[in-house]
Formats: C-alpha cells, structure tokens, sequence
C-alpha cells in the first residue's frame, strides 16, 4: 500500500516523536532523511514504514519522494534556513504540507511569498501545527468568540530546556523581529521592546513578560479579525536584562555565519545531548490568550505538559486529516484553519491539556 504522508527529517528529534506518533495512529507513512543507516533504524522502531533519502537542498530528490503520497511533514529547522526545501518540494509534489515550525520569519515569508502559488498548486500548507501556535490559536480563538474587532494578548510560559533544533530556531528567533497587530494593521517589534506584567492563572500567578516575536503574530490574523495582538513570553528579571542589554551584541556577532555556529555550537554543549530526556518533556507549559472588545472580555488558559510529545501528536492527527480525499483546503493556512477549533480542542483535551475560561461571557 502507498503511503499516505512521508516525514522529512525523521531522524532528528521531533521526527522520531512523530513518526512513533504516526505508527500508534496506524498511519500508512514514510519517512525521509539523509542517512540511510538512521532510517533503517527507526523504520525497524515504528512498524517498517517505507525508507526514502533526501537531503535538505535537494528539491528534486524529495519531490520525487513524495510522487505516492499526499501529504509531506517537515520536522528539518531552523526553518528560516533549512525549511524551503520542504516547501518547494510540496509545491511541486502538489501535496498537502504541514510543519513544526515556530518562527515568525518563517511563517510572513510563507504568508507572503507561498500563499497564491499553494493556491494554485491545489495543496494546503499549514505551518506551526506543533505546540508553538496550536494552543496559543485555539486559546485566541476561543476567547474571542462571539467579539468583534477584538484586542488579543498572548502569553507563553515556556519550559527553558529544548531539542537542538529547537535551541537554533530560538536564537534565529531572539536577534529577529516580529509582528504584532495594531488598530487593525501589523507593526514590527523586536524581543524584549515591550514588557508587563501577565495575569498568569495559579499556579503561576502574575509574571513578568516581554515581546516575543512568534509566528502566531503573522499566523491568528489570517482568521481572527483583530484590532489588536500582542504576544509575549514570561521571563525573569536576569534574563530580561541580558535581553535587553545583551540584544544588540547578540544580533551583530550573528550577523556573521561563523560566530553563529559557535553560539549555537556552545548552546547545544549545555543542554542534554540531542534533546531532553522523557523527564525533561514533563515540564508544565502555559498559554493564556487575554480577549477584549468593547465592555466585553474573555480570558482562556491552557496548560499541560510535555512540549515536544504534544507537537508530535498533534502534526500526526494533522497529517492524517490532510491526508483525507475530501480535506479541500488550500493556501498557506493557520492551525485552526487547517483542523478547525473544535478537533484541535478535543485533541488537546484528550491529551490532558487542561482548558480554562475565565470572564462573564462564557462560550
């Protein structure tokens, strides 16, 4: 039998997660990489799917890949570095793609740049279908409902440890600049310009946070008519004024491709080899989307654990769905547009993500 969905990257961190994610769903998959040897070794891990190699920078190779399926996952980042091959080869394929991307770059180049040729190629892309904007979108969504032209405040507070690739995306992330929405047009802001203080709920209570340029800045207006987002991370106070002072540096010395090797380089040296191990994945993670109009106002919570087994889950359920002949979307698309809230609600909730609404307009 064909495969339904090929997973690029699979050998990397988030693509083993995904591909074990995939074998538990029965999903007719395959997988793609460049070393055969570490396929063959995963393959034997989830149910022998199909082994096929490619090479990031080679369009060709994963076009011809992907000839048998429909969908293509991309677990290969820094995405603003590494992810076009990706996204060219789904383009040529003409398969639906999805990927685990958090970048705001990332995501306004693709918004920009993919949305009209997606279109016409007849495939959806829906970027950041992992734990980065897919709660973060249902929260927004959910606190909005029923408001026009509402005011949004996103607020993450995020585990400190990551993969290496997520560690990468992250410093691509901190010297870049972002998106926010205001009076109903996008302006740019950069980590750390503006803080405050979060209403966090328990049992975190009230925390410090600052500007963080996520790709849910480019990717919640897509569906939400806003007048207003901003997105912040929680942070403590000897972080936010390393940010602060420390920015600058930061942006200059990666400017130049050998200094930014051995940042990331020095970075990886400090975290667990590869990613964090089954221990580290069990730390809590929050996300509270603050909703505004008028008189009216809705605050929705949602927290859980493990970061990187939530975005493997949750890229399978998507690449299963897309994979569906009658899933008709197209164009470059947002989590809730791709899955629609109440699926992406359920799965949350299946998975033990708690979901709390606070405010006197209830949904």
């Amino acid at each position: 039998m064909m495969p339904d969905v090929l997973v690029f990257g699979a050998t990397g961190y988030t693509g083993k997660l995904v591909a074990h994610a995939l074998a538990e769903r029965g999903a007719n998959f395959a997988i793609a990489g460049r070393d055969q040897a570490k396929l063959e070794a995963l393959a034997a891990a989830t149910g022998n799917p199909d082994v096929r190699v490619a090479a990031v920078g080679d369009v060709d190779a994963l076009t011809t890949a992907l000839e048998d399926c429909r969908v293509l996952v991309s677990c290969v980042g820094p995405f603003s570095e590494l992810g076009w091959t990706a996204v060219e080869a789904a383009l040529q394929a003409r398969v639906n793609y999805l990927d685990s991307s958090g970048e705001s770059s990332f995501a306004g180049r693709l918004i920009a740049e993919y949305d009209e040729r997606a279109r016409s190629a007849g495939i959806a892309m829906a970027p950041a279908l992992g734990f980065d904007e897919v709660p973060a979108d249902v929260a927004a969504t959910l606190a909005t409902e029923g408001f026009e032209h509402p005011e949004v405040v996103l607020t993450y507070a995020l585990p400190s440890s990551g993969s290496n690739g997520t560690i990468k995306s992250a410093l691509g992330i901190i010297v870049g600049d972002g998106v926010w929405i205001k009076d109903g047009r996008q302006v740019t802001v950069t980590p750390g310009q503006h803080s405050r203080w979060s209403p966090m709920p328990p049992p975190l209570g009230p925390r410090q946070a600052v500007s963080f340029p996520l790709a849910s800045g480019h990717l919640l207006p897509l569906h939400l008519d806003l007048d207003a987002l901003e997105v912040y991370v929680t942070i403590g106070t000897p972080q936010r004024l390393g940010l602060r002072f420390g920015l600058p540096l930061l942006r200059a010395v990666h400017s130049l491709e050998g200094a930014r090797k051995l940042i990331e380089r020095g970075l990886e040296s400090v975290q667990q080899f590869g990613g964090p191990d089954e221990q580290g994945r069990r730390r809590w993670w929050t996300i509270l989307a603050e909703a505004r109009s008028g008189d009216q106002w809705r605050n929705v919570s949602i927290v859980g654990r493990d970061v990187y087994g939530l975005t493997a889950r949750l890229l399978s359920l998507a690449a299963m769905r897309m994979a569906q002949p009658d899933y008709e979307a197209t164009g470059i698309l947002a989590p809730v547009q791709a899955l629609g809230v109440d699926l992406l609600e359920k799965e949350l909730l299946d998975n033990d993500i708690d979901i709390t609404t606070y405010g006197p307009t209830k949904r």
